[in-house]
């Protein structure tokens, strides 16, 4: 994953241990987390983390702003497709990771939920998630509003809508990720059909039940 390089740190060093903070979030989880395992993903000297960082709470909301950072440039990056097209591609994108190496995107969400799950300890960790969760709402909601404009989708709560589909997701991905529960994914995307798309396209019969 590309990161943004904090001044003091060369730009290498810097995404080395951004990833090697991420791969060991995902293999040990949040809670178990050690210096030591990020320094196993590390391929420099493990005193370089010590110089750069004050411990492993430190460097994981480096990397959790790292990876807000990155799913906005994501968003912001999104193919100019009409809205349908770009809605529903955007929701497998998000969802199942349609587009994206495997194992970067599982590697990248499973530690977001690692960090998440321990959220409510950290407050700086819960705004950067609420942040990353108001940014998907609003794009989910931008799209649904270009479709109403262009009368292409019926004239709805893209707001409430958009909340529906991060909602469902998250739920789905947290199945996945904490669960072992490959098939909630596309049971999800299958429900998001049902229950959004069916309301802006109510014609669409590729959402009819």
């Amino acid at each position: 994953m590309t990161a943004t390089n904090s001044p003091s740190i060369p730009a290498d060093t810097y995404e080395e241990l951004i990833d090697a903070t991420l791969i060991a979030l995902s293999k040990k989880g949040y809670v178990n987390l050690r210096v030591r395992d990020i320094d196993a993903e590390f391929p420099k000297s493990r005193q370089l983390i010590h110089h750069y960082f004050d411990g492993k709470d430190e460097l994981v909301t480096e990397t959790l702003s790292v990876l807000v950072d990155h799913h906005s440039e994501e968003l912001d990056s999104s193919v100019d497709d009409d809205p349908l097209t770009k809605l529903t591609s955007e929701i497998d994108r998000i969802l199942l990771g349609t587009g994206v190496d495997e194992f970067d995107y599982w590697t990248f969400a499973t530690a977001l939920y690692e960090i998440m799950a321990q959220s409510h300890h950290n407050p700086d960790h819960q705004e950067l998630i609420n942040r990353l969760t108001d940014r998907s709402v609003d794009h989910f909601s931008a799209i649904m509003q270009e479709g109403i404009d262009q009368g292409v989708f019926d004239d709805v709560d893209t707001v409430r809508l958009a909340k529906v589909i991060d909602d469902l997701i998250t739920g789905a991905q947290c199945k996945k990720i904490f669960l072992g529960n490959d098939d909630a994914l596309l049971e999800t995307r299958e429900m998001i059909d049902r229950l959004v798309i069916a309301e802006l396209n109510p014609s669409d019969p590729s959402t009819a039940n």
